[in-house]
């Protein structure tokens, strides 16, 4: 799995060397001031862009732009016109995909030590990306993979998502009270514990703001990971149309996890998201 990651990495390296290859979709959603602690960009590194494209726009109504060439892969998703994520091409052992969510730092060089001072790995270092900011790749000592980024221009407004856009991220943990210290030490946040149903929940937040959920990982035999979740208007139709795409069904809507509100899928690349109902 630690090749997903090196995937989206070089695809970043390569723009980073050549400015007009990199597209500036961070910039185009970035806003004065910052929100440390919150993730504010999405990409998806997928064994297969062409699927993935066909699944994203068919369930959401996304578009996709290309950029770059046979040498840096990547591709915008965008709703509404609006940039919601990146794609980037990756080769791997599992052939699988993966959300990588990219969490507001203040500072992305002393995070990044931090965090390898506490047994994370740093699959990539610090770099500048031109349109983007700093950013470096962090696999923490449970094996899940994160970005920490300074965007350029700003964090976008943590305002409420948009209908078929991203609410948000979860870690999927196997060792929650480890998880707990290492993110709390890296990033400064605040803990609320809450319930949900029968699992004790974990709200990681900053400056009031609900920043990242935790759960202890119900996958047996699955490396902990960040499961990613969209903001849809109905769930059982979203979830039928996902599963028309060839989208693998995790978790049905079921009374007893939030109301019936979320179901749980792999995009037909592998990749894990959720699907949620949210009108707060």
């Amino acid at each position: 799995m630690q090749k997903i990651l090196w995937a989206v990495i070089f695809s970043a390296f390569l723009a980073s060397c050549s400015p007009s290859a990199a597209p500036p979709v961070l910039t185009e959603v970035s806003t004065p001031g910052y929100h440390p602690g919150r993730v504010v960009w999405y990409t998806l590194a997928s064994p297969n862009p062409e699927v993935a494209k066909n699944f994203y726009e068919s369930v959401f109504g996304w578009t996709t732009t290309p950029y770059g060439d046979n040498n840096r892969e990547l591709w915008v998703f965008q709703k509404d016109q609006k940039p919601v994520a990146l794609m980037a091409r990756y080769k791997s052992d599992n052939n699988s995909g993966e959300w990588i969510g990219s969490i507001s730092a203040e500072d992305v060089e002393q995070a990044s030590s931090e965090a390898k001072s506490l047994g994370a790995t740093i699959l990539a270092k610090p770099v500048a990306v031109a349109n983007q900011g700093m950013i470096s790749y962090v696999q923490d000592p449970q094996g899940a993979h994160f970005s920490l980024i300074r965007m350029a221009g700003g964090d976008p407004e943590p305002n409420l998502a948009s209908l078929d856009t991203f609410l948000g991220m979860e870690l999927w943990s196997n060792n929650t009270e480890e998880s707990q210290k290492f993110y709390t030490d890296i990033l400064d946040y605040e803990i609320e514990m809450r319930k949900e149903g029968n699992v004790d929940y974990t709200v990681f937040k900053k400056n009031t703001l609900n920043c990242l959920g935790m759960l202890e990982n119900p996958v047996e035999n699955v490396r902990s990971h960040w499961l990613p979740y969209i903001r849809v208007a109905d769930v059982n139709a979203a979830l039928a149309k996902a599963k028309e795409n060839g989208a693998t069904v995790l978790l049905e809507p079921r009374a007893d996890v939030r109301n019936g509100s979320v179901a749980i899928i792999l995009d037909p690349t592998g990749a894990p998201l959720a699907l949620q109902v949210y009108n707060p």
